[in-house]
């Protein structure tokens, strides 16, 4: 999961709730604890959840079926270890049980189902096993070989899920294999509402036989609008560099790098010396006029 303000504050939400939990069992029994602090971090948590649910339903939902769940395993092991427990705690078990596998089946479903006004168009580049998504952009990478005095194309698919516009930064590494090759490590899109996109890179490479490493990752920034396609890709990673993994090892901290990793070959021409073609952008799909807000009419 990428670190980012809607991570932040789901994170709060699930402590806050935590710490509701917590602080009602306390004071059930008896033992000094306080309401004020239930009902203060109860309310913080619902006030995160509402917002949040507004922009991303699917979200909320699995965090609440997560805690549910969670809580109803801590109190199956109370139930289990202690005598005497009252009626209360059974109770909570079953309401726990009932309510997060509920909202765990809603939004598994939702995330399985698919908008005619939303179509999945990267499902017709690439199987679903190749999409990855970062902050509501899914995206992957299609490399083709260069032939007859042309360099590889690498061709990255965008996909807007939400009806807002983004702002896509597409970084590329060569993992210490620069010298070997010739690319833009770096681009920005801009996605409208809803919008899928291609943008195509040129790389060139030697003549000689060889095969490079290039990475692939994006940055997404832009966090209006609601979530409009629920169908969701596994999350992706960013590189990490090798000076970085290790100044976390230091630390203890165990860190790969991440991202889409593609592996690049020769050209069958020598074309080291010739104008690198700058980064092609082409829409593939926008939403109908009134589907999303603000959508201006395609050209």
């Amino acid at each position: 999961m990428t670190l980012s303000k809607s991570f932040f504050m789901l994170a709060l939400a699930f402590v806050s709730m935590c710490v509701a939990a917590g602080a009602a069992v306390v004071a059930l029994s008896g033992t000094g604890g306080s309401v004020g602090v239930t009902v203060v971090a109860l309310g913080i948590a619902l006030g995160i959840l509402w917002r949040e649910s507004k922009r991303d339903l699917d979200a909320v939902l699995t965090l609440i079926s997560v805690f549910l769940i969670l809580t109803a395993l801590c109190t199956g092991i109370y139930l289990f270890s202690a005598d005497r427990t009252g009626i209360a705690p059974k109770i909570a078990l079953g309401a726990s049980i009932a309510i997060g596998v509920t909202c765990g089946a809603i939004t598994y479903r939702r995330q399985r189902s698919d908008s005619a006004a939303f179509p999945n168009v990267l499902l017709t580049a690439a199987p679903a096993a190749s999409l990855f998504e970062t902050e509501g952009v899914q995206f992957t990478g299609i490399l083709t070989q260069g032939s007859g005095g042309k360099p590889h194309d690498l061709s990255v698919y965008l996909q807007n899920c939400f009806d807002a516009p983004r702002t896509v930064r597409i970084r590329f590494e060569a993992a210490g294999y620069e010298k070997y090759l010739r690319f833009y490590p770096e681009h920005r899109v801009t996605l409208g509402p809803a919008e899928v996109a291609k943008v195509v890179f040129s790389v060139v490479t030697p003549t000689y036989p060889g095969s490079y490493p290039l990475y692939l990752s994006i940055g997404v920034s832009g966090r209006d609008g609601k979530r409009v396609r629920l169908w969701r890709a596994q999350d992706a990673t960013e590189r990490t560099k090798a000076e970085a993994t290790a100044a976390l090892l230091a630390v203890g901290v165990l860190k790969l790098g991440g991202g889409l990793r593609f592996t690049v070959g020769p050209l069958p021409d020598d074309i080291w010396a010739a104008t690198l073609t700058p980064p092609a952008q082409e829409s593939l799909w926008r939403p109908r006029i009134g589907t999303v807000p603000l959508v201006q009419p395609v050209a």
